[in-house]
């Protein structure tokens, strides 16, 4: 499973602890033939998994190679009868997870660890028509015919998995449109319920029209406003009338002179 859109890095395992803390992803390269060790140590197809893994591990049979033909840094395990052996560990550097790298163990990971699909052996059958094509064409041209089929595979693959995104797009937008029509039923009722204790409020029948609430309100309203000219209009009075009382003890004669 490539790590990422396409043209990512394709470990051949890839693994995660179930740990929010220490998850230390791994990449293992499994490797039969000194040839394509060789091939990529040589290439340094390794360093790519660098940014998706802390450690790289090398998985060979017994005898295959040893720690000399494995890059620093690398570990090393070995196949031997039925268990496998750590020759050197890996040293492992922090990493943290691309989110091309996440999104892709979402979407391609999860449903495949649901929906466990085990490797098909090729049928005798594609195995005879690419001996055939090797003998007559030779290695080269057997080897595009392969490589044709696998993407025939792989594309077959996709369109199931897109097939499947969809259906499960299809799920989540039903659910979704579920759930605001639960939201909108909730309101409207909460909405009726308000309206009601407004009419009852406003003193009329529960089988009026919304032209009606709507004039009681403006009654209300204007009613509203008309006690608060009254009221401005009693300030203004008392205020003229607390300066005619100033102004007419200030005009008094003093008491002295009423007594002469």
């Amino acid at each position: 499973m490539q790590l990422g859109p396409s043209g990512s890095p394709r470990p051949d395992v890839y693994t995660l602890e179930r740990s929010y803390s220490r998850p230390m992803p791994t990449a293992y390269e499994v490797k039969i033939s000194r040839s394509d060790l060789r091939s990529d140590t040589t290439s340094g197809k390794w360093q790519k998994y660098l940014a998706f893994a802390g450690a790289v591990i090398f998985a060979v049979p017994d005898g295959l190679c040893t720690v000399a033909d494995i890059p620093v840094g690398c570990g090393l395990i070995v196949r031997k009868g039925a268990t496998w052996r750590h020759v050197r560990k890996a040293t492992r550097q922090p990493v943290t997870l691309p989110t091309d790298a996440c999104m892709k163990l979402l979407i391609d990971g999860v449903r495949r660890t649901v929906q466990r699909e085990m490797p098909q052996p090729r049928t005798l059958d594609l195995w005879r028509e690419h001996e055939e094509v090797r003998n007559k064409f030779g290695e080269a041209v057997a080897r595009a015919a392969r490589d044709i089929v696998l993407a025939q595979t792989e594309a077959t693959n996709l369109q199931e998995q897109r097939r499947a995104g969809w259906e499960r797009v299809d799920r989540e937008v039903a659910a979704h449109k579920t759930m605001l029509l639960n939201r909108a039923k909730v309101e409207m009722a909460q909405f009726e319920g308000a309206k009601r204790q407004l009419i009852e409020w406003l003193g009329l029948p529960e089988d009026c029209s919304t032209r009606a609430v709507q004039m009681a309100i403006n009654e209300l309203r204007v009613s509203c406003d008309a006690d608060a000219r009254v009221r401005a209009a009693d300030d203004r009075v008392s205020r003229a009338r607390s300066a005619v009382d100033q102004a007419a003890r200030l005009l008094a004669p003093p008491l002295s002179e009423v007594a002469a």
